[in-house]
């Protein structure tokens, strides 16, 4: 399940992904990798920590936990789409 919200401090939507099945875990330098594959524009990467990328235009703050920042947006499908993406690089499916 993805549950998507707005965030008023942050300016934009957070996401989490959320599983009763298994635990949410983001490698990120293996979503850093796919991203890359998809010449999405990485600006910055912590490992174990987080990922920044500028995707489709808006930056875009990964987290281990699966909890996703998209700066600027304001539509929470187009947010779930773009956490659909980084999931999907992530080897996450059907939660």
């Amino acid at each position: 399940m993805i549950i998507a919200k707005p965030c008023v401090t942050m300016k934009g939507i957070v996401i989490q992904a959320y599983s009763w099945e298994q635990k949410i875990k983001i490698d990120l330098a293996e979503v850093r990798d796919c991203l890359e594959k998809r010449s999405v524009d990485i600006r910055t990467f912590i490992p174990g920590m987080m990922l920044i990328a500028f995707i489709e235009g808006f930056e875009t703050s990964i987290y281990p936990s699966g909890k996703i920042i998209i700066k600027e947006l304001e539509n929470t499908e187009k947010g779930k789409e773009i956490a659909s993406v980084i999931l999907e690089c992530a080897g996450i499916r059907d939660i």
